[in-house]
């Protein structure tokens, strides 16, 4: 696998609005919490969330949005990593401290204020939570090490879509630990999306890392075509090549529709094709317009984070009458989305970046000291 590319720090431009694009169907996947009273969701029906007949594939399938995310993280992973990790140049703990600093100021932030408002919620309702029933001291232990969900069974606790990032954790280890031993060549990449995919079809083990090991490879697998298609094909041949591609995923999606083919199936389809797609076509001249992708881009995991601790704080503010809560309402709906994601800005750039930046800063200065 060749070096990645360094000459152009925004040449993963069409990653960027594809981990954007990622975050509105679990945001509306989540939707249905606003009906949840005590653990339970009351009074709710699929059909009748707001704007239903435009949102529906979202409202019905928005969760695997999540198996769409890991096979991004793959190909970002391998793109810039796996050459690196594999020529001894990143070390275990700068590979670690990178995903610490970027992934745990917010993820503990977050997790205390849920905690908060969750004892709140507890306390008035006499209940075993809002959502997610595990709101013990094990629990929070757990949360605290980001280790959640390393656990067989389903173990939903306080910030519960912090799940699909524990899960994921295990994998950079894997992922980290293959490359050290130099198996970066496609026919590892393969082997482990064969493998995976092989203990998933026969049920031997329920463990979400299973599907994680799966998308994050098949993201592997797409860094590797991707470069294939930008080296080997010829510019006159990229563009009826992505056609094809793009004909062949319309066909998935009427199989889908009709229920031949499974809805992760599909997104394991449609996948592939929307990263070397984006990649292709999205190539913006214009700094500015680079800029507000980029800036879309880094929302991503803040409006993760940020939309269930909104929801909660719903949850406790219509705490005595929930029924008055507007849920139903398209308003309602596009406040939630907006109010998100604009959380989502002003974290990322007054708590994310300057903590990411700050522990980074002092890792370098204590290691500076030891040195001298």
């Amino acid at each position: 696998m060749s070096s990645p590319p360094t000459t152009n720090p925004h040449s993963l431009i069409g990653i960027e609005l594809a981990r954007f694009a990622c975050t509105l169907p679990i945001l509306l996947w989540h939707y249905q919490h606003f009906y949840y009273v005590n653990g339970q969701p009351v009074g709710f029906e699929t059909t009748a969330q707001p704007l239903y007949a435009w949102l529906q594939p979202f409202y019905l399938h928005g969760h695997l949005s999540v198996q769409a995310f890991w096979c991004l993280s793959g190909f970002i992973f391998f793109w810039k990593y796996a050459k690196p990790v594999a020529q001894g140049s990143v070390p275990f703990s700068k590979f670690a401290l990178l995903r610490f600093s970027r992934l745990y100021p917010l993820h503990l932030l977050t997790l205390l204020i849920v905690a908060v408002m969750s004892w709140r919620y507890e306390a008035i309702n006499a209940s075993p939570g809002f959502v997610y029933p595990n709101q013990d001291a094990s629990h929070f232990v757990l949360q605290l090490f980001m280790a959640s969900d390393w656990r067989p069974g389903i173990n939903w606790s306080y910030n519960g879509p912090i799940w699909s990032i524990s899960v994921e954790l295990l994998v950079y280890a894997l992922f980290y630990g293959l490359c050290r031993l130099g198996l970066t060549k496609l026919w590892m990449v393969l082997a482990m999306i064969a493998g995976s995919g092989a203990v998933y079809a026969l049920k031997l083990t329920p463990h979400p890392v299973v599907l994680c090991v799966f998308f994050f490879y098949l993201g592997a697998l797409t860094c590797v075509a991707h470069e294939a298609f930008t080296q080997r094909l010829s510019p006159e041949a990229q563009g009826p090549t992505l056609k094809a591609a793009l004909a062949l995923v319309m066909a998935g999606a009427a199989l889908s529709v009709i229920g031949v083919l499974r809805p992760m199936l599909f997104v394991a389809l449609l996948m592939p094709v929307a990263i070397i797609g984006l990649l292709h076509w999205v190539q913006p001249k214009s700094a500015r317009t680079q800029q507000v992708i980029l800036a879309l881009g880094n929302m991503t995991y803040s409006s993760y984070l940020w939309h269930f601790p909104l929801q909660l704080l719903a949850a406790l503010v219509f705490i005595h009458h929930p029924a008055d809560l507007p849920a139903h309402s398209p308003a309602w709906l596009l406040g939630y989305l907006g109010l998100t994601y604009t959380l989502a800005a002003l974290g990322y750039r007054f708590i994310e970046s300057p903590a990411q930046n700050w522990i980074r800063a002092q890792v370098s200065l204590g290691r500076a000291r030891m040195a001298t």
